[in-house]
């Protein structure tokens, strides 16, 4: 069974600007906002990819994507729930209290003391919107079993009508504010970017490294010129461009040892993105306490919290989310979900 490398390696440079944006922005520095949008266009790609699988049922859809998402959420959750009864001193907004905890834990946008709608964890606010993502996935699967285009249809025209709803309903409830966040439409540019790769559709080799920096790029620049730009329109326009290009450099990636590395972060990537803003956020109260005018703003600092970020998250990824993930499958039962390509093609395993 074949992976798509270039996929996992566009997933391992997305987490590290992740990190690189968790540093800069407490100094009001802009960079890194779109990496939000990067996961939301490939996650809308990976499950049209995933969905075109027939042997794909709702129950092996559903428990798959929970079995990958809730269970390292749950315990990165918990971690900071118990941190902040422990030690409240270390938190900005977060306190420990159950409200908050369960409905962290369950998914149910909520608002937190300092009026912004974060879950405990904040970086689990974009976990918000993957877990509406698959119900609206697995509910228009239940839909139209054997009818991929009619059930990536009836996907977008939930999400469009939640996002539609919402926006007319002028409320200022922390859920209706989710809802009306036009990123939450960024899955469905995914499916776009799906059916140009099944159709063939490719970047020149010589065009697609380029295109894909250029993309890069040109997201950095429309962040800080144009910062009240329509995410889905700034970001998520650019992001499928993105996505295509690195699509385009599959047969390019060899097996070294860079290559390696980078697979292994792509892989890691989750477990990086729930684990770093304990890396972060102790790196920033506590190394001006041990290195006297140490600022992790600087180039140094940056760098030190990106190797710090992806040495816990690989280790998290190898000793916690892995095995946990492989225990849960086997006493589940449940096949992992897969794309079998038409024609010759060897099949992807979707992660």
């Amino acid at each position: 069974m074949r992976r798509l490398n270039s996929i996992r390696i566009l997933r391992a440079v997305t987490a590290t600007t992740v990190v690189v944006h968790h540093v800069l922005i407490q100094d009001g520095q802009v960079f890194g906002q779109f990496r939000v949008d990067v996961f939301f266009v490939l996650s809308g790609f990976v499950i049209a990819l995933a969905l075109e699988a027939s042997t794909v049922s709702v129950r092996d859809f559903v428990v798959s994507r929970v079995v990958r998402i809730v269970p390292l959420y749950w315990l990165a959750t918990l971690l900071v729930f118990f941190s902040a009864l422990l030690r409240p001193d270390l938190f900005n907004s977060t306190t420990a209290n159950v409200p908050g905890l369960l409905k962290s834990l369950l998914f149910i946008p909520y608002r937190k003391e300092s009026g912004h709608v974060f879950p405990m964890l904040f970086v689990g606010w974009t976990l918000n919107y993957e877990m509406l993502f698959y119900a609206a996935s697995a509910l228009a699967l239940w839909w139209f079993r054997r009818h991929l285009s009619f059930v990536l249809a009836a996907i977008t025209l939930l999400l469009a009508g939640l996002f539609v709803a919402a926006n007319l309903a002028h409320s200022d409830h922390a859920a209706v504010e989710v809802l009306a966040y036009d990123r939450m439409l960024e899955f469905p540019l995914g499916f776009a970017v799906w059916y140009a790769w099944k159709k063939g559709v490719r970047v020149p080799v010589a065009l697609a490294a380029p295109g894909a920096v250029g993309m890069y790029l040109l997201m950095t620049w429309i962040e800080r010129a144009w910062p009240d730009v329509s995410q889905l329109v700034g970001n998520g326009l650019p992001t499928c461009l993105l996505l295509l290009s690195t699509l385009s450099l599959e047969s390019l990636v060899t097996d070294n040892a860079l290559t390696r590395g980078l697979l292994y972060l792509g892989d890691a990537s989750y477990a990086i993105y729930l684990s770093h803003p304990f890396v972060v956020e102790g790196m920033r109260k506590l190394l001006p306490k041990v290195a006297h005018g140490f600022d992790l703003r600087s180039p140094a600092g940056v760098t030190l919290a990106i190797v710090m970020a992806s040495v816990l998250g690989c280790a998290v990824y190898r000793y916690i989310d892995k095995p946990l993930q492989r225990a849960l499958r086997r006493v589940i039962n449940v096949k992992r979900v897969v794309n079998v390509p038409a024609g010759n093609e060897a099949p992807y395993r979707v992660r």
